[in-house]
């Protein structure tokens, strides 16, 4: 008997022994320990019931939130590709379960479509933003703050739901010695994802993972209404009075325009993010985040699509009907995507033989866009005679086409000119406009404003010949160069602009200077002929009070003041 008792005793003994260190260590369990993310911006990541056991973690930027490209490839899509060298992700769909804005468009894309996006590289690492593109990896993201826990969820039509009984603990094993993860009180909903016997396992709204008794829990089916459709159809996509857009140029990654004060008087801005190959594929460094930034700026997105302003490239691409419509399909999704307001076309540098060819492209492109209720425009150079420069654009047929005819009114004297010169004289800008509208309507033609000018530099060879380059500057650099070598600035009435020349180490440097007055007096232009506004190039270039300038003669609907601009050179 008294063995036996003692024996009893050892086991109270050790069972209280277990018990205590049950409180002491299994109470403090942090269930986000599972996965724990420790640096800044950082956060877990449970797809469906997995809390992924992992050393990489998404996160989180404002409206951004980057997946790791390895959890995708090996969660969510193993057909994804990814070049490191370019950071890029390129994706294979073979049977598009998105939906687009029309079955018209559906159907275009239901036989397959690539595409491909931008990653970033966080501490070695290869990352996705996701946020745009959930419907095409046909999932739903849900980022829950409290317990910086990332929920990733297959997009299903029916979903099992339970509702707690009573107040309960939830676990992560089956077994109501394992540790105690969370506290569920009564009337809570959570997830269901496995039953036996007695064991259910859950997913709770702060996104832990783990089993609660079945006899505490009731259980229901609920059907969800599946929404695939990426986009609906714009509204409200016309500007209302004159145009003022920007052109921002994107060499890859975008920049953060929550960064940024809204531009008063700002309309559009056309982000660089699409180039295309002789195939028809896009080159695309969209970026969803930027869109939606834009939006609560009040700016319409015009994105750009250019042809790498290669010639031989262009006449390959329009060869081929598959290339183009391998385009168009492909332009259609980012733009459903990305939420885009328009498109603005941006091909130069194209065979003049190439130029029915390129109307036709155009003509399908914008039929399908107008599906979207999409803006399209399309950027040309001012009329003249050089054939794979200039008259390769069949202005007349294209303006009756498209929205609007962006006319870029400047680069009188380019980067390679063998003179140098003004980029935008005003007498060389009314020409172009004038000449522009024997083609183009009025109410369809922008004008194009530089924010930039040139440098230019001459000096004489070992042959005496007089020779030329030049370089590119801002409003701001040129500012710098007349401060740091105590320039003398005059205006040049002819020209409408103003001007400096300077001499070091034996080299003439000449500026036509591009400022406050010179834009003013261009902008005002936009009266004159009762233009559909300004395009200017490139956001990054100009000086603030510019905006001041645009804004108060574009926004301000003041239809007398093209009558106060003076006639130059005679031209009327």
């Amino acid at each position: 008997m008294l063995k036996k008792g003692l024996i009893f005793v050892s086991v109270v003994t050790i069972m209280t022994v277990l018990s205590v260190l049950g409180l002491l260590y299994f109470k403090s369990y942090e269930p986000q320990n599972i996965a724990k993310a420790y640096l800044e911006n950082e956060a877990n990541i449970v797809i469906e019931d997995i809390a992924l056991k992992s050393e990489v973690y998404s996160v989180i930027e404002g409206d951004r939130i980057y997946i790791p490209v390895e959890i995708i490839k090996g969660y969510l899509n193993s057909d994804v590709v990814l070049d490191e060298d370019d950071n890029r992700l390129y994706l294979q769909i073979k049977n598009p379960v998105f939906k687009l804005e029309t079955k018209k468009l559906d159907n275009m894309i239901k036989n397959g479509i690539n595409l491909n996006f931008l990653t970033v590289d966080i501490q070695g690492k290869q990352y996705l933003n996701i946020r745009g593109l959930e419907k095409i990896f046909d999932i739903n993201v849900n980022y829950i703050e409290d317990t910086n826990t990332l929920i990733i969820d297959r997009l299903k039509d029916a979903i099992k739901v339970g509702k707690i009984k009573s107040n309960t603990y939830l676990r992560p094993k089956k077994s109501s010695f394992s540790f105690v993860m969370d506290k569920l009180q009564e009337g809570e909903e959570v997830i269901v994802f496995e039953e036996n016997e007695k064991w259910i396992k859950v997913r709770t709204q702060k996104g832990y993972v783990g089993y609660v008794l079945k006899k505490i829990i009731d259980i229901k089916a609920e059907n969800v209404r599946l929404d695939r459709k990426i986009n609906n159809i714009r509204q409200n996509v016309m500007i209302d009075g004159k145009i003022n857009l920007v052109w921002d140029y994107v060499y890859k990654y975008s920049k953060d325009l929550s960064k940024e004060n809204k531009i008063e008087g700002l309309d559009i801005i056309s982000p660089t993010w699409f180039s295309i190959d002789s195939n028809g594929y896009i080159i695309n460094n969209g970026d969803y985040s930027y869109v939606n930034q834009a939006h609560k700026k009040g700016y319409k997105v015009w994105a750009l699509i250019d042809n790498q302003f290669n010639r031989d490239l262009t006449k390959q691409f329009l060869k081929s009907r598959q290339a183009q419509e391998n385009l168009i399909k492909q332009l259609v999704v980012y733009s459903s995507i990305y939420d885009l307001d328009g498109i603005n076309i941006d091909f130069e540098n194209v065979y003049y033989e190439d130029k029915d060819r390129l109307t036709e492209f155009v003509k399908k492109l914008t039929e399908t866009l107008k599906q979207q209720n999409i803006i399209v425009s399309m950027d040309m150079t001012v009329p003249s005679t050089n054939p794979n420069w200039s008259k390769f654009y069949d202005r007349e047929k294209l303006s009756k086409i498209l929205d609007y005819c962006i006319v870029m009114t400047y680069d009188e004297h380019w980067a390679t000119s063998p003179k140098s010169g003004s980029v935008a004289s005003i007498g060389w800008v009314i020409n172009g406009i004038q000449n522009s509208l024997k083609y183009i309507p009025e109410k369809k033609l922008i004008m194009g404003l530089p924010f930039y000018t040139r440098q230019w530099e001459e000096y004489k060879d070992n042959k005496g010949r007089l020779r030329v380059k030049s370089k590119v500057l801002t409003m701001e650099e040129v500012e710098k160069i007349i401060k740091e070598n105590n320039l003398e600035v005059i205006w040049l009435k002819e020209e409408g602009q103003h001007y400096t020349e300077y001499f070091r180490e034996g080299k003439k440097y000449r500026i036509w200077i591009e400022d406050d007055k010179s834009i003013e007096l261009k902008a005002k232009l936009v009266y004159r002929y009762n233009l559909a506004g300004v395009a200017s190039w490139r956001k990054g270039f100009e000086k603030e009070s510019i905006w001041t300038v645009l804004n108060d003669i574009i926004k301000v609907n003041n239809k007398d003041i093209g009558n106060s601009v003076i006639s130059f050179n005679g031209l009327n």
